[in-house]
């Protein structure tokens, strides 16, 4: 099987902040994840946040060449505003550094999963990250350090990419796109 042959995988920002009002700590985790999801080919999908497609499109940063990658994501409709998990987005994986023994799958667990259905992956913003009903609705749990350590928003938006991607590059051999 060939990289190109892979489903598609969705990195999934769910707001664990608050749900009425669009706070600048919103735009900041698109902003950082915009870059993260277009360089390793993964689609970034926004969940139960308080805002609109306007409001993305209006966001001012310095992150990401100026917004550059979040807009390129949105041109290639490979940004989605969602208020609940979509079917399409294929298996609920969430991300999590105490995944249920039942439910735990490593990094290389995944890419065998994206070579059969897409895969959507759910990261909690804040420090309470995502609530206990999101939890039980992931088929699986993703411990990304495979050692329990919890990971900073932003260090898990990051990592959790760049790790599946390396094991993906490992499995198919790197190509440059």
């Amino acid at each position: 099987m060939q990289k190109k042959s892979l489903k598609r995988m969705t990195l999934i920002l769910y707001n664990s902040y608050d749900k009425n009002r669009w706070h600048e700590a919103h735009k900041r985790a698109i902003a950082r994840a915009a870059p993260i999801c277009y360089a390793f080919d993964c689609n970034l999908a926004i969940m139960e946040f308080p805002c609109k497609k306007e409001d993305i499109l209006s966001i001012e940063t310095t992150i990401g060449n100026s917004g550059e990658y979040l807009h390129k994501l949105i041109e290639k409709n490979r940004f989605l505003i969602i208020d609940k998990y979509l079917p399409q987005l294929g298996i609920p994986i969430v991300a999590t550094s105490k995944p249920d023994k039942k439910k735990a799958i490593t990094p290389m667990d995944v890419v065998n999963l994206l070579t059969k259905k897409p895969c959507g992956i759910l990261v909690g913003l804040g420090r309470h990250g995502l609530p206990k009903d999101i939890v039980k609705m992931g088929e699986y749990h993703l411990d990304i350090t495979g050692k329990g350590v919890s990971l900073e928003t932003c260090t898990a938006i990051a990592t959790i990419p760049a790790v599946i991607s390396t094991y993906i590059n490992a499995k198919f051999g790197y190509q440059q796109q």
